[in-house]
């Protein structure tokens, strides 16, 4: 199945798929995404302002694994749905890259960079973005003058564990913000890393505009484990 199979029905995809992003995405520069100068962040690295030009899409580079497996079939029934309803069960594992091209001009992928803070507007026709891997990494969402903006702050050395950087990675996204004319009140939505944030483990983030332009937004995380368990959390709605 394809990342656009996704992209059409994200819940029915993720209860039976442990889904991984790699790559940072440069390889999408300069074709499909442009890339401003850095600009010094005073909170840590830089902010660097992405623009999308052109058509993305996500490559299927590696699948393993069943989609669901059992020890006693008598009970496979029972315990997919018991499981799929909560995020869980042991799953297919997928993994995507970003490419340029494809015939997915609604689909936005932010990249990132390892001690800077990514941004970038979701315009135009975007009605699905994307930002990974992750494993400590912000990210964040801010709706100002209509417009939506898409963070992806990664703190080099502490990662992101517990609340060691959680502070720095909010300030690095609201210093970036700024470089757009966003204030530092605004109404900032953070998707942060740790035991009883938002996600625990590897994962990624997606979004999708609904009806009236209402964009949700919900991080994919997974433990590396022998049996395939995912959760599934919406944290912002803007």
């Amino acid at each position: 199945m394809s990342f656009e199979a996704f992209m059409n029905d994200p819940k029915g995809y993720c209860a039976i798929h442990e889904i991984q992003l790699f790559g940072a995405g440069d390889n999408l520069v300069p074709a499909a995404v442009t890339r401003a100068a850095p600009v010094a962040n005073a909170a840590h690295g830089t902010s660097i302002q992405f623009t999308h030009v052109g058509n993305v899409t996500m490559v299927q580079a590696q699948a393993s694994g069943a989609k669901t497996s059992w020890a006693d079939p008598n009970m496979r029934g029972m315990w997919e749905i018991a499981l799929a309803k909560v995020g869980k069960g042991n799953k297919r594992s997928v993994i995507y890259r970003p490419a340029v091209g494809g015939a997915l001009p609604d689909l936005r992928i932010l990249p990132w960079s390892g001690t800077d803070v990514t941004f970038m507007q979701l315009n135009g026709a975007a009605n699905f973005a994307v930002t990974g891997p992750l494993s400590g990494c912000t990210v964040s969402v801010v709706r100002h003058l209509g417009v939506v903006w898409f963070f992806h702050a990664n703190f080099a050395g502490g990662g992101g564990l517990a609340n060691v950087n959680h502070g720095p990675k909010q300030a690095m996204i609201r210093n970036a913000g700024a470089i757009v004319n966003i204030p530092p009140g605004a109404n900032y939505f953070f998707c942060e890393y740790g035991p009883g944030h938002t996600y625990d483990g590897q994962g990624f983030v997606w979004g999708r505009q609904r009806g009236g332009g209402l964009w949700k937004f919900y991080a994919h995380s997974f433990q590396p484990t022998a049996i395939r368990t995912t959760e599934d959390r919406k944290w912002a709605e803007l």
